[in-house]
């Protein structure tokens, strides 16, 4: 083997070692943010009244899926799903979009919807629990640090608007026999286990690195096509080969 050919894959190495350091930092440091926001909007919906229940840092694995949900709060007005983002700067988003931006002194940063994950939470409790899905109320806060400038038919707010927001609906969906045994019932089937965690979060961060690696390979980290470099309605993007059938978009 040549000593050029022997310095070429060193550089290859050192290069994709740190992509993964890079990815894994901040996949850590979102982490650490993440809770620090969740702790906050805890800190809120604990000084409710007793006749709501609350449960924090929800999470279940049913079926072949794992759901991890910031906050429930149980009610006889209704099932209150909550998803805590500690972002700050410019929040771009609509209801449709797959993912929203975040804007920060000219750096941009993509995350899946917020309104999407929601959701897919309520969909999860819908099975566990068998309720209709008007008894649940989604609702997404952004820490004080975001400049919210969404177009959306949602709940997302700040946190100094939630309890008003909670408080604003009055109408009776659930008995208090209802609303105890549901919270009862969420409280057995929470895993506490920090093993079990551990392994969900290694499984995120496990797709998040596999997704990026296809994307710079140029592929579609969706269904395996080519990504092919396309003009939109809102300027270039890199489209799926498949589209119509697989409908990735990478900006």
């Amino acid at each position: 083997m040549s000593v050029a050919l022997s310095t070429s894959m060193l550089l290859f190495g050192l290069f994709l070692a740190l992509i993964i350091f890079a990815i894994f930092y901040r996949l850590n440091y979102a982490s650490i943010k993440g809770k620090r926001g969740e702790w906050h909007i805890a800190s809120i919906l604990s000084s409710l009244p007793d006749s709501y229940c609350l449960i924090n840092d929800f999470f279940i694995q049913k079926s072949g899926f794992s759901t991890q949900i910031d906050h429930i709060v149980i009610s006889e007005f209704g099932i209150f799903v909550i998803e805590t983002k500690n972002y700050s700067g410019w929040i771009f988003g609509t209801d449709n979009a797959e993912y929203w931006t975040k804007n920060k002194y000219g750096t941009k940063y993509k995350f899946y919807n917020p309104i999407r994950q929601n959701e897919a939470h309520i969909k999860a409790l819908q099975y566990i629990l068998g309720i209709s899905p008007y008894k649940f109320i989604p609702i997404v806060v952004f820490l004080k640090g975001a400049d919210l400038k969404i177009s959306t038919q949602h709940i997302v707010i700040h946190p100094s608007q939630l309890k008003s927001v909670i408080y604003s609906y009055n109408t009776f969906l659930l008995t208090t026999a209802e609303k105890e045994y549901i919270f009862r019932q969420l409280l057995s089937i929470n895993i506490v286990d920090p093993e079990i965690r551990k392994t969900h979060l290694r499984t995120i961060e496990n797709n998040v690195y596999r997704k990026n690696v296809a994307t710079q390979q140029g592929k579609c980290p969706r269904c395996g096509g080519n990504l092919v470099f396309r003009n939109g309605k809102y300027g270039k993007f890199w489209g799926c080969s498949n589209y119509p059938k697989c409908t990735y978009t990478h900006k």
